[in-house]
């Protein structure tokens, strides 16, 4: 699940680099929903196969926020 990549950015140090198209792609799914700043590849790329997450956004972290709260 793209919320779950969320949280384990949320413990990694950004930026961060990833290179595993699975990731990349849930990388897009957050990025559409505003959670996440990142750099991606381009669909016509051939050689650059990797994203670069630059943030969580202020919408991203307020998601993290509430699912502590229901979890906690």
């Amino acid at each position: 699940m793209p919320f779950e990549y969320l949280r384990e950015i949320a413990q990694a140090e950004l930026p961060l680099t990833v290179d595993q198209e699975a990731n990349i792609d849930k990388l897009r799914v957050l990025r559409a929903a505003d959670l996440v700043s990142v750099m991606l590849p381009s669909a016509t790329s051939e050689t650059q196969k990797f994203a670069r997450v630059l943030a969580i956004t202020p919408k991203g972290r307020q998601m993290l926020s509430e699912d502590l709260e229901r979890l906690g």
